[in-house]
């Protein structure tokens, strides 16, 4: 997930290339862009998104295949 001033996107990466993405989402706020493989939502083809890091206030991966967490107060 990536976050700006007053937006938020929400991508599907490719299985295997979490570590590129870590290595990309390491740029955030910095006046450079990057590229990032990520699954469009409508073809199911993956795709270059190109990203202006200094628009990105912070980013996120979120495991998909994770359960939620177990609430002990209840």
């Amino acid at each position: 997930m990536l976050y700006g001033s007053g937006w938020t996107q929400r991508w599907q990466i490719p299985g295997g290339d979490e570590e590129k993405v870590l290595s990309q989402i390491s740029h955030v706020g910095q006046d450079e862009t990057g590229q990032l493989s990520v699954v469009d939502s409508q073809t199911g083809a993956t795709v270059t998104l190109m990203v202006a890091w200094a628009a990105v206030a912070t980013a996120v991966i979120v495991d998909s295949d994770s359960t939620p967490p177990h609430d002990e107060a209840k």
